[in-house]
């Protein structure tokens, strides 16, 4: 602001200036106020996007079968076996027998003092070969003389390892040994190494660890299901029985473990609840927006339509059609509750057609609400054509108070030049009439009256 007190009759020049300013810049004043109502308005559809996401992603997870395709899934001795089920798994009991568990094939050399070295002439080298196809196999130079320590570095640091560790363990007096181990368990994974130039196996004595009297086969774990006898290279095994994964934690030859699969109703249940309770959410979020910034809003009122259409038009040609035969029902309020033995009950008497009420691909229930709420989010649609509108008219009334404001500052100048003129000519009248009167007291006879 250009200020410009009253220089010489006193006249409060800033004082008039602010209030005929003040008067000026109702205007203004009027736009900022719309601009902050359409900006609170632009928040409150970002809040009713965050929810219409939110209730989006609990409708696209339960939209799939495998939401309610859960099983529990146990052992009677779980420190022999463990197990755990995925959505393809068949329901059922087996009889299984942890007969073996896979190991790690481990090669121990001879002793040696740690300042023996091995190698030195052309042509001396050391290859290792996991399993059975030669492409898999690790060649050492030995040309120059090394270490046991500095052999197990080379094995550990060249970037085409086919798969083995290699350790020194320090015994007494200086002795140590050479320790590879297969990276992965089971006979596929077995070691083999060979000799060049004047090595030979002699030099290291390298030899299976575990005990499997020279049969390498025995690396594999073995189980029976039922009777029939696999084996596998791993403790972890997922393609015996369809979708069940078998976790051998301890071997226990001849002992029948029983596995039992069975639909895990609690998991469903929850399930559904989260259905109910994303619809609730969505709901609350619409009914706190509404007696907020979008009073009236017609927005609140497609999307209410669009839910309470989805909710009076029923699933057809499933064993349910319809939310209130599995116990989910609409209150006064509108929230939607759960009632448990209800849901119970339907899951036990028919787990399938309560999954394919909420997940089938066209008529399910959560199936409808994700697309709905796709639409409603989708780029150009419900959500965004009222939030283009609203940047739209922010940005017209943010145009309209910049020009605003250079004209208010226009008429800021012209007032206190105005004014100050002003103050100038009466301070310069005030000045003459001081001199006139002056003057006129000086005349002969002025006081004589």
């Amino acid at each position: 602001m250009i200020t410009a007190p009253g220089v010489g009759s006193g006249l409060d020049v800033n004082s008039i200036v602010n209030q005929l300013m003040a008067l000026e810049r109702r205007p203004l004043e009027a736009l900022q106020r719309r601009q902050d109502q359409y900006e609170a308005q632009l928040s409150a559809y970002g809040q009713l996007k965050s929810a219409l996401s939110g209730f989006q992603d609990a409708m696209e997870g339960l939209s799939s079968q495998d939401a309610f395709k859960v099983f529990s899934a146990s052992t009677s001795n779980e420190d022999v076996l463990q197990v755990s089920a995925a959505s393809s798994a068949p329901l059922g009991s087996y009889n299984v027998r942890v007969e073996r568990l896979a190991a790690y094939h481990k090669m121990a050399s001879n002793e040696f003092l740690n300042t023996t070295t091995f190698g030195g002439s052309a042509g001396d080298s050391m290859s290792i070969q996991v399993g059975s196809d030669p492409a898999n196999t690790l060649s050492i130079d030995l040309s120059t003389a090394q270490t046991l320590e500095e052999i197990r570095d080379l094995i550990n640091d060249d970037l085409s390892n086919p798969g083995v560790s290699a350790t020194v363990v320090n015994g007494n007096g200086g002795n140590q040994k050479l320790i590879l181990t297969a990276d992965d368990s089971g006979a596929a994974s077995a070691m083999t190494v060979s000799y060049g130039g004047s090595l030979s196996a002699a030099s290291f004595g390298l030899q299976t660890l575990n005990d499997v009297g020279g049969d390498l086969t025995l690396l594999d774990a073995q189980i029976s299901v039922d009777g029939y006898s696999v084996t596998r290279s791993s403790n972890t095994i997922s393609d015996v029985i369809q979708g069940v994964t078998l976790d051998l934690r301890q071997a226990q030859p001849g002992t029948d473990i029983r596995v039992d699969i069975d639909r895990d109703l609690d998991a469903a249940k929850e399930s559904v609840q989260a259905f109910a309770d994303a619809y609730n959410d969505l709901r609350s979020s619409i009914k706190s927006l509404r007696n907020g910034q979008l009073e009236a809003d017609s927005t609140l009122l497609s999307i209410e339509r669009g839910l309470l259409d989805i909710m009076n038009n029923p699933g057809t040609g499933g064993v349910y059609n319809h939310l209130s035969e599995i116990g989910l029902t609409i209150q006064k309020d509108g929230n939607m509750s759960v009632k448990s033995t209800a849901l119970e009950n339907a899951l036990n008497a028919e787990f399938a057609g309560v999954a394919d009420l909420f997940a089938n691909s066209q008529t399910g229930y959560a199936s409808r609400f994700e697309s709905l709420a796709g639409q409603w989010l989708e780029t150009g649609g419900l959500i965004d054509s009222r939030t283009d509108g609203l940047d739209s008219r922010i940005e017209d009334l943010q145009d309209r108070q910049s020009a605003m404001d250079r004209r208010l500052e226009q008429i800021e100048t012209r007032y206190l030049r105005q004014f100050s003129a002003l103050d100038s000519l009466v301070s310069q009248l005030q000045g003459t009439s001081s001199f006139l009167t002056s003057q006129l007291a000086s005349l002969p006879g002025a006081n004589s009256q």
